[in-house]
């Protein structure tokens, strides 16, 4: 029990402090008293201070209610606060838990390695987000995550796919592989995530076709000859039969002649696959109203060694030299075909009668892009693409010499190294 007799002054003016608790006049207190000194440290009173129990009780009260509002407000922010992050990590993980998002990532990385096609995913903000192995070996490139789209050294044809955000089996050539491209947009919840570009490898499948096409070719300008050569003999046979001696060795000197005459320079060419070629090729474009002539500086001594290639930069050139010239304002319609060969090298040019192209055209660098073309209709814009990757597979190139001229529309130039079989010296 707290004492309730007066304080004991004689501590404090012994030099002592001293704290008590007692009940007094104004009931029970906390006191302390404390001496009072003199400048020498002398001893000359006290000096007491007391406080009544009540109203520390009260104060301390008081501080304890401030100290749980505090609390409780700390409280209700951290949860409020938690909340929201909750609610955030919800959205930015789509509703997932830590556990199924372990999962979808071990799926994810399992489908990713396991599939042969290349897949390339991007987000909202145009950045890369997955690229895997499959897309590295096809493209050529492995862009970081997190990269920009735009700066991940893409093809031109893959940067306009997602730019317009749309492919539905488009084909475009990155390096030396020819590529099906599809883009899928992806969206939840009406929310843009990005966009996955799908690429599979149609390089083995184009390089067939190729092959086909010129197996093609050569079997149209045998059966030309075919029919021709049989025409020929049976006027020869009936003749014959008719003992018509001297008229059919007329006939004979005149079909020699006559050929000779028809095939002009094609004599200069001794490869079998050029002049098949260009037989072919001179009765396809009769047919659309388009004469094909093979140029007097024309001149082929040796055999070809790389048929494919060849044809292909030949038949691509040709092919889009008369398409240029049909629809020329120039009549009659014409194109002009020049071989050379230099060593192992054949050098070729083609001009046509078209209306040319545009002079800001003149370095050719844009026109060979997959995906680009000059009548700016869709699905065109491979074949120049494809030519320059087959010359590069010999070592040459395909470039735009000239886009326009006095009298004729544009000449291309292409140079095949190692495409004939060396002149013996």
């Amino acid at each position: 029990m707290p004492s309730t007799t007066p304080a004991d002054p004689s501590k404090a003016l012994a030099g002592r402090d001293t704290i008590s608790v007692e009940r007094g006049t104004l009931g029970l207190s906390a006191r302390g008293k404390t001496p009072l000194r003199a400048a020498d440290g002398s001893v000359v009173g006290e000096v007491s201070v007391g406080f009544r129990v009540a109203d520390i009780r009260t104060y301390m009260w008081q501080q304890l209610g401030v100290a749980g509002i505090v609390a409780g407000c700390a409280l209700l922010l951290g949860v409020a606060g938690s909340a929201l992050l909750s609610r955030r990590l919800k959205r930015l993980t789509l509703g997932l838990e830590p556990a199924e998002l372990a999962e979808l990532v071990q799926e994810r990385e399992a489908v990713l390695r396991g599939i042969s096609e290349g897949v390339l995913a991007v987000d909202a903000t145009g950045r890369v987000s997955v690229c895997n192995s499959e897309a590295v070996r096809l493209l050529g490139v492995d862009p970081a995550p997190g990269a920009a789209v735009a700066e991940a050294g893409l093809p031109p044809g893959l940067l306009a796919v997602f730019e317009a955000r749309a492919a539905d089996n488009v084909i475009t050539v990155a390096g030396d592989r020819v590529l099906v491209v599809n883009y899928r947009a992806v969206r939840r919840d009406g929310r843009d995530l990005g966009g996955v570009l799908t690429l599979r490898d149609r390089t083995d499948l184009e390089n067939v076709t190729r092959e086909l096409d010129s197996v093609r070719t050569l079997s149209n300008a045998l059966r030309a000859s075919r029919h021709e050569f049989a025409n020929r003999l049976h006027v020869r046979s009936g003749l014959l039969q008719n003992d018509y001696r001297d008229e059919a060795l007329e006939y004979l000197h005149l079909v020699a002649g006559g050929a000779l005459a028809a095939a002009g320079p094609v004599g200069a060419v001794d490869d079998p696959y050029l002049q098949a070629f260009v037989a072919a090729k001179t009765a396809e474009v009769a047919e659309r109203d388009v004469r094909l002539t093979l140029s007097d500086t024309s001149w082929v001594g040796t055999r070809v060694t790389a048929p494919v290639e060849v044809t292909t930069v030949l038949g691509i050139l040709v092919d889009n030299a008369l398409e240029a010239a049909r629809l020329g304002a120039r009549r009659p319609a014409w194109v002009d075909l020049a071989l050379l060969s230099d060593d192992d090298a054949l050098h070729l040019s083609v001009v046509d009668s078209g209306d040319g192209l545009d002079p800001a055209l003149a370095p050719g660098a844009e026109l060979f892009t997959a995906g680009i073309s000059t009548r700016g209709e869709q699905g065109r814009g491979l074949g120049l693409s494809l030519a320059r990757q087959a010359a590069r597979q010999l070592g040459g190139d395909v470039r735009l010499a000239t886009p326009a001229g006095e009298g004729h529309g544009a000449v291309f130039e292409a140079r095949l190294p190692h495409a004939l079989v060396p002149v013996a010296t």
